[in-house]
């Protein structure tokens, strides 16, 4: 290498360290002062979090009693009132167990009856334990008819509440069976839900658990309504964490008198923590130190 060659080469390492310099200084001298830096934001932030749109009142309507679906009014969609026939079911097993214990009720009566007279004719021959054992017979005998006719009532399914048939299980002629125990697939006929009112399922992680409380003002929105944003409040929040997923339950009561929104809808909610759960994150920020 020339000394021609190496003067060039460091002419141009001169200059490069110089250009170097002054940006380094513009970039310094354009930084702001520390005291126009922006301060925090006022106010608490807004947490975005998914969420699911579930039935005010559900009920999976079973059978109490084992018979066949003699007539079923409603199917999928109807809205039925509260008490409105949903089922009647034949059960020729209870009618016949009540003419059996009508009849025996009738016997016992009479006897009952006549031991009486007995005792006002003859008292001598009549015990008044004898009385009371007839007597008591006669109790039996209408107790296992009113049995009956209290389980011959479950034969008419009606609805415990207003609301929607989202589900039908059974149609007509079909034998419905007593659920046994948990297992209530035999005993199904339809599922009523009330969709008047919903509930809205929020999991808070457990980062932003302390921020959430009741009466957080909320925004709901959903994917399938675009432009569509509803504004209500949080309800109610569980308060304590879950063991698998390690969030908080929080729920929110709405209206929906337009079933815009139905059970199983994911939405998506945004939460302003109110101030007093700002305030309490505050102080536990501060608690913890930097």
């Amino acid at each position: 290498m020339t000394m021609f060659t190496k003067r060039v080469i460091d002419r141009w390492a001169r200059r490069a360290l110089l250009a170097a310099g002054i940006l380094c200084s513009g970039v310094a001298l354009a930084a702001p002062a520390a005291d126009t830096l922006p301060g925090p934001r006022e106010g608490p932030a807004a947490i975005v979090l998914p969420a699911r749109v579930v039935a005010y009142q559900a009920a999976l309507i079973t059978a109490k009693v084992a018979g066949y679906v003699q007539h079923i009014p409603v199917d999928k969609g109807d809205r039925v009132r509260a008490g409105a026939l949903i089922a009647q079911l034949d059960v020729p097993e209870l009618q016949a167990d009540r003419l059996r214990y009508s009849a025996e009720a009738d016997v016992a009566e009479r006897n009952y009856e006549r031991m009486l007279r007995a005792v006002k004719v003859a008292p001598d021959l009549v015990t008044p334990e004898k009385v009371e054992i007839q007597r008591g017979q006669v109790e039996v005998a209408k107790a296992k008819l009113a049995r009956v006719d209290a389980l011959l009532r479950y034969a008419r399914v009606t609805a415990p509440f207003a609301g929607t048939v989202t589900d039908r299980f059974v149609d007509p002629g079909a034998f419905v069976s007593v659920p046994n125990g948990s297992a209530q697939g035999g005993g199904r006929i339809v599922m009523l839900m009330s969709l008047s009112r919903i509930r809205i399922q929020i999991p808070v992680p457990e980062s932003d658990a302390p921020m959430v409380g009741a009466g957080c003002n909320v925004i709901v929105s959903a994917p399938d309504l675009p432009g569509v944003r509803f504004t209500t409040s949080i309800t109610r929040v569980s308060s304590a964490l879950s063991s698998r997923s390690q969030t908080m339950l929080a729920e929110i009561d709405m209206p929906n008198p337009e079933h815009r929104l139905l059970p199983g809808m994911y939405v998506s909610v945004r939460l302003t923590p109110g101030h007093a759960a700002q305030a309490a994150r505050t102080a536990m920020n501060g608690a913890a130190g930097p």
